[in-house]
């Protein structure tokens, strides 16, 4: 196996350079302000190397450099120091406020550490501080809300689940619009195995991002490369970079020991509004004389009053506590005698949905070791994960071990190294419009007298199911519902991800500006995931195996030529190749004809023929790539990219594609405000790039898919897809311009950015002519556009030394539509909803709009009603709304004061649509609080619009005429039933905007200090996640809760799993 002898390899070259001497020396030393006190978080960096350090949080710091070279100190609000290295092996700082806005030195593309006043491009970085402030167990949802066009969605109800994320919007209609993840220089893989069926809401398992693979405790910093920025990265950086730098080992011979613990609790935060009146039922008089709905029953001589407890619907009779019942639990003799033919008052549930839910869990331990010296530095982590979700049974495990090692080998060769193992394990919940979907049937199908602590006894003695839904009285088989506890703890799907991630370089320095870099980077992991239906069942029994062997490698050689020509004048040279071989190996097998022994989940307990499927990708690709980028007299910055990628996944003659950037950045303060009191630094700056998109694997190739055996004889089938041998990459041109300025002493900092981006040539099916004998072919053709601004403002209106008071806020603005499909194809189908509505990709539109019928208006914008008195629809669909949003934001405050420290994020999202399955079947079932608004079960309802006679004209269009107020009055379950279920009704009523805002995080912290003769440093905090939400369309259902995959699929609702919010407590101590 690649992937064991790659790991071994690793550890065997971390094991032989612990062993070799080394000729730089470690240069230690403590930064100090002017007042003389100390500074933490100072960014240390060797000029014209990548070798960086920080201080710690009594202002220490360690590295190592070689006599000779220049240490560079920089620090928000301070001027930049620089020390050369000499004899002496302490050099101490003392740094002064500046008139330049400096910040902290900067990760950008292939791992090159720069002073963020060079860049020509906005290169927002959140530091670990501020990234694990609300102690997120999912790093990349802790991003959330605190970069400007960064957008997140990650649904908190999904255990573990996946995030949607853009940067920028969306660049491709059939592509990948997902930016490429690099740790620690490894480009990361960060697929997603959810079905389709899962991600448009029609039930299935959201088994997470790969990326979610990252222990949060591990990073020091997140860097987002966008446009220009992440041009030299290539295809994959089409839509972005986030760039993630994890601690190292610091050059100290003291052993250093970081202990992180964190426990937190999470609750449901939002419920759909279900009625607490009516009971279960749909209001029948039944041939033995029901009453009141209610079937009439002749049990041992004795009438008993029973619900309907075949039909999964609330238009059942109004509560009464005068009224007793048999409830579904009193028909078990055997099993529960005590609640045998025993009536029970006709009321609402002592315990509701809500009881269903349970407390989450999460406990979240990490063990940091750092050692070094003269010869280098070593770390070593260990961390677990455990997670116990809001739903019964469902639970999340992950383990990781970290190694990193950094190692001078002699005066010119230094070799680094990190390997990184993680292994989760999951029971997750099944989601979106499905028969083991819980929270599909609590809010769209059911009966609302149901006591859910009943419900908990969910099996016999017999070890058959008890459910609520009987076909009938005497006869307890499911009709359409299993036992929620059933569904929990008997019909569950597992996972299990094993991954080995890691990356080995060795660096030469020809000379004193020319340095030499050989790297290997990996990436593997083996995924696992099982799904079980048990005998007794609503369904069919059966047991599903899929396995997923995913692995990836990068080969990499750079030369970095780095000289400072003149004082006034440097240059930054960079050359290199990459290789990168990509493979994953798809195998699934499962059961027909049920399970043939109850209790046993294996693929030999199937009473027919195993289902058998399997399937390989291999992709690879081959680069050149190189850089130039020039400084003249500290205010001008030119900076120049070059790559050409070669694909397999494209034909031969179409396979190589060429992208390059430019981008200049003016320091005019440097000009003309250097000595300004009130102006601190001023920065001007514009970019252009191109990069390609390649293909998927066998998108322009044919191959033939192999079927089950028949008779034992193997098949396959010719492909439905006709090869394009002409078919070439995706094109995204994008430039941009931007301005950075601080002032007061860097009390107020703004960037601005307006960027403009085209991507032509989409990859995009066609449909043929059957005629052809193929269904489709892959063609390029289209335009999708986006355009925005970004803002981002950071101002400190208190600092003294006992008190602070920060803020910072973000906006994005971004503006995308589809300019042009091809000839004769106007719209292209993504997917469906469970249910009537479409996700398409349609010309003049934003990408994602969703597609359904709407509303009837009159010329004075009343809805029409028809002489039944429901609302009237258009007879074709028509676009309702887009899944994309307008404009994001996010403000985050800091105070400080002595020890303590307060913090909270505000985030907000504005527009976008989404379309809710819910909504639908609970109007429909009389579930939802609406059903009963306003007394319309006793009253009726009378809608709100007129009546009037539409008339079509052969273009389709309609005019109204003959309005008049509608006086029509229908029953609520005629609303119900006919206005939600049946066709010719408006799909707009279950759109629903997508806006909102939530208090994200809050933390309030203590650190103690003083304390060098026990720990380095403690703190404790406290800290709450996603704790209020406001400005909902629909009370009911948070927008972050439609997503379910990371895919282009957004927007359709199916089965919600409800937002959590979290709070909790978190204790670090460093020894």
């Amino acid at each position: 196996m690649k992937a064991k002898n790659y790991g071994m390899l690793l550890v065997f070259l971390m094991c032989l350079c612990a062993t070799t001497l080394a000729q730089e020396k470690n240069v230690t030393g403590t930064v100090t302000d002017q007042n003389g006190l100390p500074l933490p978080g100072v960014s240390i960096m060797v000029v014209g190397t990548t070798n960086g350090a920080q201080t710690n949080f009594d202002g220490n710091y360690s590295i190592m450099a070689s006599t000779g070279q220049t240490l560079r100190f920089s620090y928000i609000g301070q001027a930049t120091v620089e020390r050369t290295v000499g004899s002496s092996s302490t050099i101490n700082v003392q740094m002064e406020e500046g008139a330049e806005a400096l910040e902290e030195v900067v990760v950008t593309a292939l791992g090159v550490q720069r002073d963020p006043k060079s860049l020509a491009y906005s290169a927002p970085k959140v530091n670990s501080e501020e990234l694990n402030s609300a102690q997120n167990n999912n790093a990349i949802s802790a991003l959330s809300g605190k970069v400007a066009g960064l957008k997140i969605n990650s649904p908190s109800g999904n255990l573990d689940g996946s995030q949607r994320i853009l940067i920028r919007g969306t660049n491709s209609i059939t592509g990948e619009n997902q930016p490429l993840f690099v740790i620690d220089g490894i480009p990361m893989d960060n697929s997603n195995f959810n079905t389709t069926n899962a991600q448009r809401g029609a039930g299935g398992v959201d088994f997470g991002s790969t990326i979610n693979d990252i222990d949060p405790n591990s990073i020091e910093s997140v860097t987002v490369l966008k446009g220009a920025a992440a041009a030299l990265y290539g295809s994959r950086a089409s839509n972005g970079v986030v760039l993630i730098t994890t601690k190292s080992g610091k050059s100290s011979k003291k052993l250093g020991v970081t202990i992180n613990t964190s426990v937190a609790m999470s609750q449901v935060a939002i419920l759909p509004n279900l009625q607490r009146e009516y009971g279960g039922g749909s209001i029948i008089s039944d041939e033995d004389g029901g009453i009141n709905g209610f079937e009439t029953v002749n049990i041992n001589n004795t009438q008993y009053l029973i619900p309907q407890y075949a039909v999964d619907e609330s238009w059942g009779p109004k509560y009464d506590p005068n009224v007793m019942v048999l409830h579904w639990d009193a028909f078990d003799q055997s099993s529960f005698p005590e609640d045998y033919l025993k009536p029970r008052p006709w009321v609402a549930p002592a315990n509701d949905v809500d009881s269903f839910f349970n407390t989450g869990v999460s406990i979240n331990n990490n063990v940091t070791v750092t050692t070094g010296g003269d010869k280098g530095s070593t770390l070593m982590s260990i961390g677990n994960q455990n997670t116990t979700g809001i739903l019964p049974g469902s639970e999340i495990k992950k383990h990781f071990i970290r190694m990193n090692l950094k190692q001078q080998l002699s005066e010119k060769w230094l070799f680094t190294s990190n390997l990184n193992y993680v292994k989760s394990q999951g029971i997750r919940p099944t989601i979106g419009y499905d028969d083991n979907s819980v929270t599909q049937k609590f809010f769209q199908w059911g009966q609302r007298q149901l006591d859910y602590d009943r419900l908990r006894n969910y099996k016999n003695n017999d070890g058959s199911q008890r459910t609520w839904n009987r076909i009938a009285w005497n006869d307890p088989t499911p009709n359409y519902s299993d036992n929620p506890y059933w569904t929990a703890f008997e019909n569950y799907p597992t996972d299990t991800r094993s991954r080995i991630y890691g990356a080995a370089s060795l660096n030469y320095m020809i000379s004193d500006d020319l340095g030499a870099k050989l790297s290997v980077y990996g990436d593997t992991y083996n995924f696992r995931n099982t799904e079980q239906k048990a005998i007794g069942s609503q369904a069919q029994s059966s047991y599903l195996e899929r396995i997923y062997d995913f692995q990836e490698y990068n080969y990499e050689f750079t030369l970095n030529y780095n000289k400072d020509i003149t004082d006034n004048f440097g240059i930054n040279a960079l050359a290199g190749a990459n290789q990168r071989d990509y493979q994953l190996d798809y195998r699934a097998i499962s059961t027909t004809g049920g399970l043939a022994l109850p209790g046993i989940f294996n693929i030999n307990n199937g009473n027919g023929p195993l289902n058998k499927a399997t399937d390989t990708e291999l992709k690879k690709v081959n680069s050149l790539f190189g850089s130039l980028n020039f400084s003249m007299a500290n205010q001008i910055f030119i900076d120049m990219t070059a790559r050409n990628d070669w694909s397999s996944t494209l034909p031969n003659d179409k396979n190589s594609y060429f992208y390059p950037s430019a981008a200049l950045a003016w320091v005019f303060s440097e000009t003309f405000a250097k000595d300004s009191n009130w102006f601190s630094y001023g920065k001007l700056r514009a970019g252009w790039a191109q990069v390609g998109n390649d293909a998927n694997p066998y998108d322009a190739s044919s191959t033939l898919s192999v079927l089950n055996p028949f008779n034992g004889e193997g098949r396959a089938t010719a492909p439905n897809t006709l090869q394009n041998v002409n078919l070439k990459n995706e094109i995204t041109e994008t430039w941009e311009v931007g301005a950075e300025l601080s002032f007061l002493r860097n009390r107020f900092n703004l960037d601005v950015t307006y960027y403009n981006n085209s991507t032509t040539d989409q990859i995009i099916p066609v449909n043929l002519s059957l005629s052809t004998g193929y269904a489709a072919q892959w063609i390029n053709a289209g335009e999708m556009t986006n355009k925005g601004i970004e803002v981002q403002v950071g101002v400190k209106p208190i600092m003294s030394e006992d008190f602070s008071w920060e803020f910072n806020v973000n906006y994005a603005k971004n503006e995308n539509e589809l300019v042009k499909l091809t000839e004769g194809l106007e719209t292209i189908n993504l997917t469906s909803a469970p249910f009537r509505a479409q996700l398409v990709a349609t010309e003049g539109q934003p990408y994602g709009v969703i597609m359904g019928t709407d509303f009837i208006y009159d010329d004075a914008g009343n809805k029409v009603i028809t002489s039944g008195g429901a609302y009237a629809a258009t007879p074709d669909l028509v676009p309702l709304g887009s899944v994309l949003p307008d404009y994001t934001g996010g403000l985050r405050n800091t105070f400080r004061y002595k020890n303590v420290d307060l913090s909270f994020l505000l985030e907000m999202s504005k527009g976008g649509k989404y379309f809710s399955t819910t909504h639908q079947w609970g109007m429909y079932s009389g579930m939802l609080q609406e059903t009963v608004d306003n007394n319309i079960r006793e009253e009726g309802i009378v809608l709100d619009g007129v009546t009037g006679t539409i008339t079509y004209d052969e273009n389709g269009d309609y005019t109204v005429t003959d309005t008049a107020e509608n006086t029509t009055t229908i029953s609520a379950q005629e609303y119900g039933t006919n206005h939600y279920g049946g066709f010719g009704t408006p799909d707009a009523q279950n759109v629903f905007n997508a806006d909102f805002i939530k208090l994200r995080e809050i933390t309030l912290g203590y650190t103690f200090k003083n304390l060098a003769d026990i720990f380095e440093s403690a703190r404790i905090s406290f800290f709450g996640r996603n704790m209020f939400t406001w400005g909902l369309d629909y009370d009911g259902i948070d927008p972050e809760t439609v997503s379910t995959g990371s895919g282009n699929i957004q927007g359709l609702e199916g089965g919600l799993q409800p937002s959590i919010r979290t709070y909790g407590m978190n204790v670090q101590l460093s020894f």
